[in-house]
């Protein structure tokens, strides 16, 4: 028989709380716990800190029982009924097997992101937890783009931004914020990815527009940059691209233009597109159902891949004020993609977009590089 699996929160001596395991085990733990509570009717909520269809206000609170924890924080789901309907309605993801992610310890993954965030795989690699750890994005995210995330997704079923599946928050005040040690907040997606191997022949690029001055890129030379600097980068397809018929680029463009005018109307900069292909003949049992779309797989124009693709990374707001200071601060450099201005940024990415389509055999459509 099994041995029973201790808590991590007891099962400690006094100095692991500095190991990465132990803070591992009971964030995991902490993450896990939440998802163990009944959502409930809406009638429940009846708290105005806990609204159910809408962002919690930023009210920060203290109780001296909490303020002395590092890593076990009580977790709160936000707009919690907005995003059971975003999954059930909207995304076909059945309630039973999306918890059924959080029944087993969560993988901690490293070298998904540049930003200093903490991330996790769930039990089948369905689901990616990111924390959100700078002020500005958390702010960001609750003050406005909960709300019109969730209107926009609910209005575009297609639509090519990151599914995300729940937002989890804590605004007590504890020690382990204050320290920096443990994240109060975490965006839940999912994973569009799961099945990446490169044995398997499987490529994924993080794309961002490659015009803007980009400092580590751009200022420090090749052989001193190490190689977490160099993961953080974006990426380029250099040689490869975007395989497309006609009317898939078509399709596609239409989707980009919309998702970007959107991000261009909340005023967010500095996402990109998350893009994965693998070859049809090294993954046989990966045939993408029909009608294909970009989160389950679209097949290339020749036959030979399948794509997909997202867009991620959309919390970077112009007007939040770390942002704001950041960009008076990169005045002195060239344009940056964090200095930049959204309609600007969706320009350019709509241009890198279009030349990382290519239509062959045929005139590729005037697509609209405007």
């Amino acid at each position: 028989m099994a041995a029973e699996q201790k808590n991590p929160i007891d099962d400690h001596r006094w100095y692991s709380v500095f190991s990465k395991d132990y803070k591992t085990r009971v964030i995991d733990n902490s993450i896990r716990r939440v998802f163990e509570e009944p959502l409930g009717e809406e009638e429940a909520y009846d708290d105005a800190k806990y609204p159910p269809h809408s962002a919690p206000p930023i009210i920060r609170t203290f109780k001296l029982s909490q303020f002395f924890k590092l890593y076990n924080l009580h977790f709160k789901r936000a707009a919690p009924l907005l995003f059971l309907k975003l999954r059930t309605k909207h995304w076909q993801i059945e309630e039973e097997s999306y918890l059924s992610q959080f029944d087993a310890p969560l993988s901690p993954v490293s070298g998904l992101g540049f930003s200093g965030s903490i991330f996790f795989f769930s039990k089948d690699r369905d689901l990616i937890v990111k924390s959100v750890g700078r002020g500005f994005e958390y702010t960001f995210l609750y003050t406005q783009c909960i709300g019109a995330y969730g209107k926009y997704m609910s209005e575009n079923d297609r639509s090519l931004l990151c599914r995300m599946t729940d937002v989890l928050f804590c605004f007590q005040h504890h020690l382990g914020g204050i320290l920096g040690m443990a994240p109060s907040h975490y965006v839940i997606m999912e994973n569009l990815l799961k099945e990446l191997d490169a044995e398997k022949g499987w490529i994924k690029w993080d794309l961002k527009p490659q015009k803007f001055f980009e400092p580590t890129r751009d200022l420090i030379p090749d052989v001193i940059k190490t190689e977490t600097a160099k993961s953080g980068l974006a990426d380029a397809m250099e040689d490869d691209r975007i395989i497309l018929t006609k009317e898939q680029k078509k399709d596609l463009w239409t989707l980009l233009e919309r998702d970007t005018e959107f991000l261009e109307r909340i005023e967010t900069i500095d996402y990109s597109l998350l893009l994965g292909r693998y070859p049809v003949a090294k993954n046989p049992d990966l045939k993408p159902p029909k009608p294909e779309n970009w989160a389950t797989g679209v097949t290339s124009a020749n036959g030979k891949y399948v794509y997909r693709a997202c867009i991620v990374d959309f919390l970077w707001n112009v007007n939040q004020l770390q942002a704001k200071i950041t960009r008076t601060a990169g005045m002195i450099l060239p344009e940056q993609t964090v200095t930049t201005q959204p309609g600007r940024y969706r320009r350019e990415f709509l241009s890198m977009m279009d030349e990382y389509i290519d239509v062959p055999d045929e005139e590729s459509p005037s697509s609209g590089s405007s």
